[in-house]
């Protein structure tokens, strides 16, 4: 399976499947909407297109699956044999009223992503990442097209050398909501606030756009980035987002 391969389309509810960054055996299952909640049949029929007869020259799928989803979406998944293979803690960050923020860090300038630079933003990725779960320069691509305004950044040293950069950021908008999508900064420029610079940068995009609220997800078990979004005012909800795998039975 290569690039994207529309799976089955119900009025009220539709996934796309795609091929997981990095490993063309793994499909991933993205809801369309993240707020629908699909029935098992549905779930079935995904699962039914995801393991169908690979195209030549395609690998057979040995497995499906989704992207971040809340626990009402999660619910039909798990009825149909998926599990849990990763959970996500849940911030948001009110951005009407009154703001404080951090002090911006005058070492780091910051600028626009073009289409050539996300072969080597994928690499920051899956150095960022813990393996299996970095994206590629196509996954990347697909991230900042999820929503129907988005604000790509990448970090450099305020001289900008020709260098490898040290992080970068996809935001994006869907209304009056923000999203904080994909923050990546290479192992070796971190704790020098590269990260909270990425982040200022997207709260004072949104804000410009009249968004009135930022959401940003990440794992319970990465410290380091509960951390990062805290001291940005971002707050922790009580929801948490799972991510599921269903493996095909072997007979």
């Amino acid at each position: 399976m290569t690039g994207v391969r529309q799976a089955i389309s119900t009025p009220s509810a539709r996934a796309e499947l795609r091929t997981w960054p990095l490993d063309p055996s793994l499909v991933h299952l993205v809801m369309v909407d993240v707020s629908m909640t699909p029935t098992a049949d549905q779930v079935d029929a995904w699962l039914a297109a995801a393991y169908a007869a690979p195209q030549p020259g395609e690998k057979p799928t040995r497995a499906v699956r989704t992207g971040a989803l809340y626990p009402a979406a999660a619910s039909a998944f798990l009825a149909s044999g998926f599990v849990v293979v990763d959970r996500l803690a849940l911030l948001e960050r009110t951005l009407t009223g009154p703001q404080s923020r951090g002090r911006r860090d005058r070492t780091v300038s910051l600028h626009r992503v073009r289409r050539r630079d996300l072969p080597v933003l994928a690499e920051i990725d899956q150095e960022a990442f813990p393996a299996g779960w970095g994206n590629d320069a196509t996954s990347l691509a697909e991230i900042a097209d999820a929503t129907p305004a988005a604000h790509s950044r990448v970090a450099h040293t305020r001289k900008r050398s020709s260098g490898t950069p040290l992080g970068f950021a996809i935001t994006g908008r869907a209304g009056t909501t923000g999203y904080l999508q994909r923050i990546a900064v290479r192992p070796d420029a971190r704790r020098a606030g590269v990260g909270r610079r990425l982040v200022d940068d997207a709260v004072d995009w949104l804000m410009r756009r009249g968004v009135s609220r930022a959401l940003v997800n990440t794992g319970l078990d990465n410290i380091a980035a509960l951390e990062l979004y805290e001291r940005a005012a971002f707050e922790r909800l009580d929801d948490e987002l799972v991510v599921l795998e269903h493996h095909r039975s072997v007979p």
